[in-house]
């Protein structure tokens, strides 16, 4: 694939580190709200769900706040890689390379968040009296596999967005949607049994962070056979999401 050409690799790493610098980490505020915004959505989660939803679930601060910093990164960074072609114009209509290199760069501006806001998550589990066990070193692997998802989701979310601007406005509502079919602060057990259940089932960010708490607060693997499955399958989206891509790249110019 050309994209892995030596030339395409360095200008892959000078557009994550563009990507990062333009965000709000180039300020000490902006870097330090990177980590006080999932701690004050935990804090009002934990107020107002504590005595109900928590009351059976143990460290619950802690489960809500591993639920927060992956749904929080999933969020922010679907969110900025959509507008990343009309954001960088310049580049997207001018310039001759492969244009998903924008996206892909700034997905990886933004893993540098994700792993410094679990990083954060963990020291406030230790220090919470959790039981931090060897199996923390698998979260790599959960960090991989969330990457992939956002990949593939953030190169169709990019390549409809330059044909319809109205999308960010629908994606944001589905991102409230999604707050609550994600099981951050109720355990997928109290869904009972019915559509609720499915709908959680089939929601991948839900599996990403039942995969972290298995890590962090049961301290135990996950189940593999549903990490492979679940791998392969954001591999098969991916591949798709690449071609769906570049089928339309050629006209991109036309539209930012």
């Amino acid at each position: 694939m050309k994209m892995f050409d030596k030339r395409y690799l360095s200008l892959l790493r000078e557009i994550a580190v563009t990507r990062y610098k333009l965000k709000d980490q180039r300020t000490f505020l902006g870097f330090i709200w990177s980590f006080l915004n999932p701690l004050i959505m935990l804090s009002l989660l934990f107020v107002l769900f504590n005595a109900r939803l928590g009351n059976k679930i143990d460290h619950y601060a802690i489960y809500l706040l591993i639920g927060l910093v992956q749904y929080t990164h999933f969020s922010n960074s679907t969110n900025r890689s959509m507008q990343v072609l009309l954001s960088m114009r310049d580049l997207t209509s001018d310039a001759i390379f492969p244009k998903e290199l924008l996206v892909i760069g700034s997905v990886i501006a933004d893993v540098v968040e994700l792993v410094a806001s679990m990083a954060v998550c963990l020291t406030i589990a230790g220090l919470a009296g959790v039981h931090l066990s060897w199996s923390i070193l698998m979260l790599p692997f959960v960090f991989l596999l969330q990457l992939t998802l956002v990949l593939w989701v953030s190169l169709c979310l990019s390549c409809v967005y330059v044909f319809v601007r109205d999308l960010a406005h629908v994606y944001q509502a589905f991102m409230r949607l999604l707050l609550f079919a994600t099981p951050i602060f109720y355990h997928a057990s109290f869904l009972g049994e019915g559509a609720a259940q499915y709908v959680v089932w089939l929601n991948p960010l839900a599996h990403l962070v039942g995969f972290s708490r298995s890590l962090i607060l049961d301290g135990g693997l996950f189940s593999m056979h549903q990490m492979i499955l679940f791998f392969a399958a954001n591999l098969v989206l991916l591949y798709w999401s690449i071609r769906l891509f570049r089928r339309y790249e050629p006209v991109f110019a036309e539209y930012v």
